[in-house]
């Protein structure tokens, strides 16, 4: 009988317990199946000699890095959907160079146009000169859409617009963060193969968790240095309601 390995990382497949929808990854970093049993130890007699060993309770966890970034897996970390629609979002800092915004006569229109056109009402637009001190709407400028006009401005001065707020489009997808609201349990498959030592996969190996709570915990983790950010997704297997059976293997022959 051949060697039996385990070499390649699981493919993972979530389904909402309560509305049916699926999230799912192929692209996994790394991702544990820990199974701890927690005993008690009886001690007596001389030398407080061990007696017996008790075996109170059994804990699954689950413990998933994706290189994917997938806001669906999110959704299920904070027990919420993702909604589609219009929103609103803030513009980052960013240094716009003065020009002549019409080309007529010189310093007629000095100003630069925005990436984005700021909300007509409550946008927030905030622009500094190149000594930091704040150019304020109408004395300092004009804005009409994308388009501010510098009030005696010059062309080539440097102006830092630090945000603004601006419509986004219809197609937004929006995740919010409720405090009233926790992940939901999900049914768990994941799926590897059985390697022999002739590097072939003679079985699928698929365990399945009818009954997994994500722990709501997550962390995006971004640096300087460009590099792909990991997503966690930390999950606790728990006793479903008829049944003791909290998960199984399957070992499928592949052909």
């Amino acid at each position: 009988m051949g060697k039996k390995l385990v070499c390649d990382v699981f493919d993972a497949v979530m389904i909402d317990n309560t509305d049916g929808s699926v999230a799912g990854t192929t692209t996994l970093q790394s991702a544990n199946i820990d199974v701890v049993v927690n005993e008690v130890e009886v001690r007596a007699g001389k030398g407080n000699a061990l007696q017996a060993t008790l075996h109170v309770q059994r804990d699954i966890n689950v413990d998933l890095t994706d290189i994917e970034w997938k806001p669906e897996w999110v959704a299920k970390q904070l027990g919420t959907t993702i909604t589609t629609g219009a929103g609103e979002a803030y513009a980052m800092p960013k240094w716009y160079e003065a020009v002549d915004l019409d080309g007529e006569e010189v310093g007629t229109a000095i100003g630069f146009n925005l990436d984005e056109t700021p909300l007509t009402t409550d946008s927030g637009l905030k622009i500094y000169d190149e000594d930091g001190t704040e150019v304020v709407v109408t004395t300092g400028y004009t804005i009409t859409g994308k388009a501010v006009t510098i009030v005696g401005g010059v062309a080539g001065d440097m102006y830092e617009v630090r945000t603004y707020k601006y419509a986004t489009p219809a197609t937004t997808q929006t995740l919010t963060f409720e405090s009233d609201k926790f992940a939901k349990g999900v049914t768990l498959a994941l799926s590897t193969f059985e390697t022999d030592e002739n590097e072939t996969h003679p079985f699928e190996l698929q365990y399945q968790f009818p009954s997994a709570i994500p722990n709501g915990s997550f962390q995006i983790n971004t640096s300087s240095e460009k590099n792909a950010s990991t997503q966690n997704l930390k999950l606790k297997i728990v006793k479903p309601a008829t049944t003791t059976v909290v998960g199984k293997l399957l070992r499928i022959p592949l052909q």
